[in-house]
């Protein structure tokens, strides 16, 4: 394999115990000679021949030297060295059988031992790299002793712990328009329950729906959960608080911070329902033009988090979306904010993770995957 070339460089200046609350903040500002550099590289996949804007969700391999995509309408994994930027092996999943996988992967975890959790609303199972199921899970409240069973959809955002034995997700109730609470289930002992994330309540402030009678569109905010160095993340675009629970602690602690560039939570009223999806997304980019915050990157080699907030503009006469105010911050192991900077970028990275200290974010070169690089000097 030997297709690996750099597209495009640029080069931009930029001048610029449980429910424990801790707060972040900082004097001085790590970040307050902050310079980027962008160059977007392709990753050789020889002859292999497939549709690269097929790639959903992704997890690094514990050695932290390999990316994992699923793809999202086909059950199958496709595994990139980053050190050679080159695409090593297609893992295909089985669609029948005892080894029967998702025929769409809607949600994917990378598990230690190259073990992969593959789910959609019908199969849940853990598989490992010969693409045998190695644990079938039934993701459903009636077989988790504690959860009601009115909970709706429990497989959404369907992560695993390290050592598999406790699953999370973000469910909702049926009888109840927004719910500030995570799923946390006991797969071994078939136990579960809800955990509130009172911090994380203003996020039904900034969703807006419409229903027709065979469907539902929400713009706005969710409460969404990553797994970022060995802790869960929860944390939602309205705040800049988050939830971290440890895997090891069983603990959950509430962190909240004191950003300077931006409010650390969007104010204001807006309407929970709508009448058409015009208006829907109406109510939508008006919420967005207050800041929204992403969730964390872990930068191993520098031993700091990193994270965007971002607030659009509103639109040109044309009816195109003005160029958004993107800011980036830093913080240290503990997650004390420590420097935050406005960059000059068209929009935050997202699908991102950090290889050899610099962050890569997931963009197809024209027929193959590839990714925009970023290198942070300050």
């Amino acid at each position: 394999m030997n297709r690996l070339t750099i597209t495009a460089f640029l080069f931009l200046l930029i001048s610029c115990g449980k429910n424990a609350k801790q707060e972040s903040s900082t004097e001085g500002n790590l970040l307050e000679n902050l310079s980027i550099t962008i160059d977007t590289v392709r990753v050789d996949v020889g002859e292999e021949i497939f549709n690269p804007g097929m790639y959903y969700q992704f997890g690094l391999s514990e050695d932290g030297q390999s990316v994992y995509f699923a793809l999202n309408q086909e059950p199958e994994v496709h595994e990139i060295n980053l050190q050679n930027l080159q695409l090593v092996r297609r893992i295909y999943f089985e669609k029948d059988g005892p080894n029967r996988a998702p025929n769409f992967i809607n949600y994917f975890d990378v598990l230690p031992k190259n073990e992969f959790m593959l789910a959609h609303y019908g199969i849940q199972g853990i598989y490992n790299e010969q693409a045998e199921k190695i644990q079938a899970m039934e993701i459903q409240p009636d077989e988790f002793k504690g959860l009601d069973e009115d909970l709706n959809a429990l497989y959404f955002n369907l992560t695993i712990s390290p050592d598999k034995k406790l699953a999370f997700s973000t469910p909702n109730k049926p009888s109840e328009l927004f719910s500030a609470f995570i799923a946390k289930m006991n797969l071994e002992q078939k136990t579960g329950e809800l955990i509130p994330l009172p911090a994380l309540e203003i996020t039904k402030n900034f969703q807006v729906t419409f229903r027709s009678e065979n469907s539902s569109t929400t713009y706005g905010d969710f409460i969404s959960i990553q797994k970022v160095k060995d802790q869960l993340v929860i944390y939602s675009g309205s705040t800049s608080d988050l939830y971290l629970y440890d895997f090891t602690t069983d603990s959950l602690i509430l962190k909240t911070f004191n950003h300077q560039l931006i409010p650390s939570k969007k104010t204001g009223s807006f309407p929970s329902k709508v009448d058409s999806q015009e208006r829907v997304r109406e109510v939508g980019d008006e919420i967005n033009q207050q800041a929204t915050f992403s969730g964390l990157y872990w930068d191993p080699s520098r031993k700091l988090y990193f994270r965007f907030g971002s607030k659009s503009n509103g639109k040109l006469e044309t009816g195109e979306p003005k160029k958004k105010d993107v800011y980036l911050f830093a913080y240290d192991e503990k997650l004390q904010l420590l420097g935050e900077q406005k960059v000059d970028l068209p929009y935050p990275f997202g699908r991102a993770f950090f290889f050899e200290g610099k962050l890569y974010s997931y963009r197809p070169v024209d027929e193959d995957p590839g990714f925009v690089r970023m290198t942070l000097t300050y």
